[in-house]
């Protein structure tokens, strides 16, 4: 197994993961708050913990779908383009067009909904505009110039983003339940 076949099966852990914080939005919230859990509008987020609930939930879910699509268009990419020049290059830009994605859909949604960003969502946005930052450097020096030296400061770089956008995901629902946790051991 090479080691871009480890990474692309890392990836799918983290990817299980981000579709364990997705169920648990919809284990526990859709409950109490049924379909406006994907439905709500502005008029029906009239505090500051629905706005943080419904942000995190869309960020979860885009950064899931746009994950899980963009691994798998690389995948594509990697297999079928026997260029090499060629492959890099649509490697990488292909990937910053699904960061870019990413983005464009959490803040279109964030509009639609006249939903806040919450913490967790901006922490999101700003990992996934240096790890466009990433891709771009490696467009550049493995694209045109043919230089491989930052290969690891790519994948490095490129993986810390993830952690800490699939960490900042994390936080809303560990919170969460060490909250419901906690009101229970206090009724008993």
């Amino acid at each position: 197994m090479s080691f871009n076949d480890f990474l692309y099966q890392l990836g799918w852990v983290f990817k299980g993961y981000e579709l364990l914080i997705i169920l648990w939005f919809v284990v526990t919230q859709f409950p109490k708050h049924r379909w406006s859990l994907f439905f709500a509008r502005h008029q029906s987020l009239n505090s500051l913990q629905l706005h943080e609930m419904h942000s995190c939930f869309m960020a979860a879910v885009c950064f899931f779908t746009v994950h899980v699509f963009a691994s798998e268009l690389d995948q594509f990419i990697l297999n079928m383009i026997p260029k090499l020049g060629d492959k890099i290059r649509l490697f990488y830009l292909v990937s910053m067009m699904s960061f870019f994605l990413f983005q464009l859909m959490l803040v279109c949604v964030h509009r639609i909904k006249g939903c806040l960003f919450s913490k967790a969502t901006r922490i999101c946005l700003y990992t996934s505009i240096v790890h466009m930052a990433l891709l771009f450097m490696q467009l550049i020096a493995r694209g045109y110039f043919d230089y491989h030296e930052l290969s690891m400061v790519y994948v490095i770089g490129g993986w810390a983003c993830n952690i800490i956008a699939i960490a900042a995901l994390s936080i809303y629902p560990i919170r969460q339940t060490l909250g419901y946790f906690n009101t229970q051991k206090e009724q008993f």
